[in-house]
């Protein structure tokens, strides 16, 4: 279980990163790159949160906006799913 808090500490830092480097742009005005970048980051919470099922449908949620465009909503829907494992501090 400590394993999994610091990995998801990890993923929150990461969290924070990839938002401020959103903010940098203007809605419906992200680099390509920079959505993939996000794409990844949604897996790679997959992989290491294990969702539950509720968990699931939030980062299924969050693959499609990131999918077509919206990565900001995109990286709420998973800093959902981040914050709770972390008990929502």
């Amino acid at each position: 279980m400590q394993k999994l808090s610091k990995n998801c500490r990890q993923l929150d830092d990461r969290w924070v990163v990839l938002i401020n480097e959103i903010n940098r742009y203007e809605p419906g005005e992200y680099p390509l790159p920079l959505c993939t970048d996000v794409l990844r980051f949604i897996r790679e919470t997959e992989r290491v949160v294990i969702p539950d099922p509720f968990e699931q449908d939030l980062i299924y949620t969050a693959r499609t906006l990131a999918e077509t465009g919206d990565p900001k909503v995109a990286m709420f829907k998973v800093h959902e799913v981040i914050n709770g494992r972390l008990g929502g501090r």
